[in-house]
């Protein structure tokens, strides 16, 4: 996904401060379920913090911000948190703790669309026929929310992906053969794999696939009706 980033727009920064939150807080639930499920050197290797610095990657949270940046995308790091899986009691509780991190992005997603809803009456959604734009009169807290939540949407969705080294694979992994889940999860393989699944993301455009296939149903049958549009509005308001 292509877009113009302006740094000197505060809401960008509030923005990435919330994404950063948001992935201390995914890296935070995948650490908590491990140690529920058995892992019990994550506390003393400081996999139970709100410390970001804890959660830094150098390919997550340094590398790829920077390659999506030099391509036209959006920089927003990641993380990582390191599981001693061979401690864990059993495979249903492995495949829970690479689900425990997509879980907190979709709870964090309700969490920021909420007040947005209709039935609040905070978000205007009139027409301005001054400026000919809809939603012309959103504040920066309404923008945010609107973004954050795309964002933690997009978030959930891309890690859900059965791809390694992401959630999705790791969470059906314990279920395939102990060759086949290492040959896959491991370099080159993994790497090769990644870099295919960033291209074809890339190519199809994977924030409108997104939005338009399970965003805008979801909150349509949530009730958001006219607001629903707001959401990919604010996106590009922000970001083009």
């Amino acid at each position: 996904m292509l877009a113009m980033v302006n740094f000197n727009n505060p809401l960008f920064w509030a923005v990435l401060i919330g994404w950063i939150l948001s992935v201390v807080l995914h890296e935070f639930a995948h650490g908590v379920v491990a140690y529920w499920g058995g892992d019990y050197t994550i506390r003393e290797r400081g996999g139970l913090t709100l410390n970001p610095l804890q959660y830094v990657d150098p390919v997550f949270s340094i590398l790829l911000p920077i390659v999506f940046l030099c391509m036209g995308g959006i920089p927003l790091p990641g993380g990582v948190t390191y599981v001693r899986r061979d401690l864990l009691r059993s495979r249903g509780w492995d495949s829970a703790v690479s689900l425990a991190g997509p879980a907190m992005n979709i709870l964090l997603f309700f969490a920021c669309i909420l007040p947005l809803h209709p039935h609040f009456g905070w978000l205007d959604t009139s027409f301005d026929p001054a400026t000919g734009q809809i939603f012309a009169n959103a504040t920066g807290a309404q923008i945010f929310l609107a973004v954050t939540a795309f964002l933690q949407l997009l978030a959930a969705v891309f890690n859900l992906i059965p791809v390694p080294p992401l959630d999705g694979f790791q969470a059906i992994g314990p279920w395939l053969p102990r060759e086949t889940r290492i040959k896959l999860g491991t370099p080159p393989v993994s790497n090769v794999l990644l870099f295919v699944f960033f291209v074809a993301i890339w190519k199809l455009d994977f924030v409108g696939i997104v939005f338009e296939h399970l965003m805008a149903p979801l909150l349509d049958a949530m009730g958001f009706n006219a607001s629903t549009d707001f959401f990919y509005h604010a996106f590009y308001r922000l970001f083009q």
